[in-house]
């Protein structure tokens, strides 16, 4: 497992930015590269669609880097697209929105292969209430009560643009289970707010708090959690809009 996607403190765990640094400094044979993330991930999320910009000392086409970087990289790692980009661009601060999908299962036992890639809320829930959650979410608001400390903001406002739950048949050609994909696309995201989020729209589910309660708590005044963070391993980033 890696600790997220930003390089941290030497001993404290494998990252992705971590290992995409090891491998531009084994391409380029130089310690003078930069790499920047779109945005940061915790310990045990996946990333679809991360977007990173690069740069290095070295002439190299952007196939030819796609190339050298994937055979210099763990397997469960993969560049799947690069481009040239102007020296003003970067990932975090030209992104439009930014779309997050939270797998689940709501089982009393979740099934041994899914583990590691869809969470499991064991107990009943109420979709219905659920996607009624996920339409009040919709639109801009102040989510001071869905966030978690550790990195300084300037504002808690981010406007959502789509937000549902799906659901997912079992695969054909897969063991994972069928399963719903709580679906969000925003601005922007603070600091574990999509899982706070998740947990929230379960406690709707489960009629532990109401759709009027979930209402009142997207404004400035802080309010007790309505849900424990959701587990990491059911958060996907998908993709990144420029």
């Amino acid at each position: 497992m890696y600790f997220g996607w930003q390089v941290q403190a030497e001993g404290s765990g494998k990252t992705v930015q971590g290992e995409l640094n090891k491998a531009l400094f084994t391409i380029s044979k130089n310690s003078d590269f930069k790499s920047l993330g779109a945005g940061r991930t915790d310990a045990g999320v996946h990333a679809l669609g991360q977007v990173a910009k690069v740069s290095i000392h070295l002439e190299i086409a952007p196939d030819n880097l796609l190339k050298a970087l994937n055979g210099n990289l763990p397997e469960d790692i993969r560049v799947i697209h690069a481009e040239k980009s102007d020296a003003e661009f970067f990932p975090t601060v030209h992104a439009i929105s930014k779309e997050y999908h939270y797998r689940f299962t709501s089982h009393r036992t979740f099934t041994a292969l899914q583990n590691d890639l869809i969470a499991n809320h064991p107990f009943e829930v109420d979709v219905v209430a659920m996607r009624e959650a996920c339409k009040i979410l919709i639109g801009k608001h102040d989510f001071t009560n869905f966030y978690c400390e550790g990195t300084e903001v300037s504002s808690y406002i981010r406007e959502i643009f789509e937000c549902e739950i799906i659901e997912v048949p079992q695969g054909q050609w897969t063991m994972l289970p069928a399963h719903y994909v709580f679906r969000i696309v925003g601005s922007g995201f603070l600091k574990q707010m999509v899982r706070l989020l998740m947990g929230a729209v379960w406690n709707v589910g489960r009629g532990k708090i109401s759709l009027e309660t979930f209402k009142s708590s997207l404004s400035s005044v802080k309010m007790e959690r309505l849900g424990a963070v959701a587990p990491p391993q059911g958060l996907y980033m998908v993709r990144v809009n420029y």
